[in-house]
């Protein structure tokens, strides 16, 4: 399969509102098979970013970045990775191929 070169890719961040609850990075953006998603940590955020493939995940808080890291996620739609903070109003921005 060739996967060729894609014609857009789409900017965004997404802002967790309450350190509390784990919320997803969008409620439905589609990535083309073979494509990636890439999330990083905002540079202005002050604790870690915690991340899962479900809610539960996300605030179990095992999986993390630290400010500017970043992690790469082979998924179908942005609807399935889900995010968590320690500092409320902290979060992500991300990258996807369109």
């Amino acid at each position: 399969m060739s996967l060729g070169n894609r014609t857009s890719f789409t900017t965004g961040e997404k802002i967790v509102t309450d350190a509390r609850y784990a919320e997803q990075l969008h409620p439905d953006m589609e990535v083309p098979e073979g494509f990636a998603v890439t999330i990083i940590a905002k540079y202005t955020n002050t604790g870690r970013v915690f991340y899962g493939g479900t809610k539960a995940e996300a605030e179990a808080h095992t999986a993390n970045l630290d400010i500017e890291d970043y992690e790469t996620f082979y998924v179908t739609n942005l609807n399935k990775i889900w995010i968590a903070v320690e500092v409320d109003e902290e979060g992500v921005d991300y990258k996807v191929v369109q």
